[in-house]
């Protein structure tokens, strides 16, 4: 017998929160369309896919939808931001480049990620908008991170 989620011994207590399952293999399906594409409108509307994941589960998802990829550091000397290469382009699987950043003084200390595509150009989700920091010339459409 041990204390455990039933409440336990005198004056501990077990979990009063109950905790949700999310199955990434769905929402991973729901962002990449056929064949690992992905659209405007797809990213648009499940952006959040790609946030609160290392670079070796992004890796693996991307695996799924038929990415063959390489992990690589940033090429800024003081980035801790890695990058997932994308070796086998084609016309069903559009993303180029997917940059995975904790934060940076840079941009405000503030978490992103960033996707680059052949077709439809770059995509920037930010975990805290109000917090993130630009000079003006992103070139990528950012995106906030949507709360719920």
């Amino acid at each position: 017998m041990g204390a455990g989620n039933h409440g336990g011994f005198g004056a501990t207590r077990g979990r009063t929160k109950t905790l949700l399952t999310l199955n990434l293999q769905f929402f991973g399906a729901r962002v990449f369309e056929k064949g690992g594409y992905i659209s405007k409108e797809s990213f648009e509307n499940h952006r959040e896919f790609f946030l609160g994941k290392s670079v070796q589960r992004l890796k693996h998802e991307m695996a799924k939808q038929g990415y063959i990829t390489k992990i690589e550091n940033s090429v800024h000397p003081l980035s801790k931001a890695r990058k997932l290469v994308v070796l086998n382009p084609s016309k069903e699987r559009n993303v180029a480049v997917v940059h995975v950043s904790p934060g940076s003084k840079r941009h405000g200390e503030t978490s992103y990620v960033r996707i680059c595509t052949n077709d439809i150009g770059k995509f920037k989700v930010v975990t805290k908008m109000e917090n993130y920091k630009t000079d003006g010339r992103e070139k990528a459409i950012i995106y906030p991170a949507r709360r719920k």
